[in-house]
């Protein structure tokens, strides 16, 4: 899991992982979240939380970058204990994104919370 979440991701992995957190918003807001696979969606978050701490250049260590480190560790331990046995952490499909944001969106262990911190993250 470290080398999974020491290697950079590209522009088109982060892009999917926005839609995919975007879906989970959007279905949450429709009402119809026990369709958002909570596992996935916590592991785009965790993604988008680790690209807005690279590209921000934000220390690990101390000020809002040591908060990010341990959103995106909570948000990859979330992804681990909550995926299907079946499925690819690492793949985002477009017809498994809304299914999958709906899910994350809908529940608890805090991962609403995350998706608003990092909303605010990549609004800024």
């Amino acid at each position: 899991m470290a080398s999974e979440r020491d290697t950079k991701k590209g522009t088109s992995e982060l892009l999917s992982s926005a839609k995919l957190v975007a879906d989970a918003a959007k279905s949450t807001f429709n009402k119809e979240s026990d369709k958002v696979d909570k596992g996935k969606v916590a592991g785009a978050g965790a993604d988008l939380l680790g690209a807005a701490q690279h590209y921000g250049k934000l220390d690990k260590d101390k000020g809002v970058g040591q908060y990010v480190e341990k959103a995106e560790t909570y948000l990859h331990q979330y992804q681990t204990s909550h995926l299907a046995p079946t499925t690819n952490p690492n793949s985002h499909g477009a017809g498994a994104a809304a299914k999958d944001s709906e899910t994350a969106a809908a529940g608890g262990g805090g991962v609403g919370d995350y998706m608003k911190m990092a909303q605010g993250f990549l609004g800024k």
